[in-house]
């Protein structure tokens, strides 16, 4: 069971993880509660070409568990 520190957490390590390999963007929208994960798997390119996953959650118990096990399963 993951908290939203937890997932905070790994936000920060994915972030310092982001090279011209892969790119992670975030969107936090404390406003309405949710999170938004986009992970470019070959980079981000300012065309805005490239493969991406994204996951957008509410931030409860299971949007909590969903984003951060989204983002863990690809850190390298």
């Amino acid at each position: 069971m993951k908290t939203l520190n937890d997932l905070f957490q790994l936000v920060a390590e994915a972030t310092k993880e982001n090279n011209k390999n892969n790119t992670w963007f975030f969107k936090f929208s404390g406003h309405v509660n949710k999170i938004t994960a986009k992970y470019y798997l070959t980079g981000w390119r300012s065309e805005g070409e490239g493969f991406y996953e994204e996951i957008e959650q509410e931030l409860d118990f299971e949007g909590i568990q969903a984003v951060y096990w989204f983002i863990k399963t690809r850190l390298i």
